[in-house]
């Protein structure tokens, strides 16, 4: 299954996250941009209204009650900040690349947030693994977290 979310609603129907794969595809988006997200998307995807603001709780509700018991998210900081500071994550994969980015108009990991780990609460690391020249860093981050792939 494929799953996107969206304030906006601005999603191009061509776009290959619509047209490749046979797997159903689901947009959650905002009440005030639900019918024209139906309207542009028409049959590449059921579109679900997610409250006035995307609630990722209820969504994450919602995909549960449709069999879905894994989820990978990928995003941006907003999103990522959302998915973590909501509690929502049981298992983070972090890439550490041996290079740097020195512009601080860079997007970051996350963005500003109360986030449940910190000095007193900190995250268990999981597993580390070379990759090439990164290394992979997986973190336990719930009482959920299995430590199955």
């Amino acid at each position: 299954m494929k799953v996107t979310l969206t304030e906006s609603a601005d999603l191009d129907p061509c776009a290959e996250f619509f047209t490749t794969g046979d797997s159903e595809k689901l947009v959650y988006c905002a009440s005030a941009s639900t019918a024209a997200a139906r309207h542009r998307l028409r049959n590449a995807a059921t579109v679900v209204d997610a409250g006035d603001r995307v609630d990722l709780r209820s969504m994450v509700e919602d995909l549960y009650s449709r069999g879905v018991r894994r989820l990978m998210v990928e995003g941006g900081g907003t999103v990522h900040t959302q998915f973590l500071t909501a509690d929502l994550a049981d298992e983070l994969h972090l890439v550490v690349a041996p290079f740097f980015v020195g512009d601080s108009r860079a997007c970051r990991f996350v963005g500003d947030g109360a986030f449940p780990w910190n000095p007193g609460n900190r995250a268990r690391l999981a597993g580390a693994r070379q990759i090439g020249d990164v290394v992979l860093l997986r973190y336990a981050l719930s009482a959920r977290f299995t430590g199955t792939r």
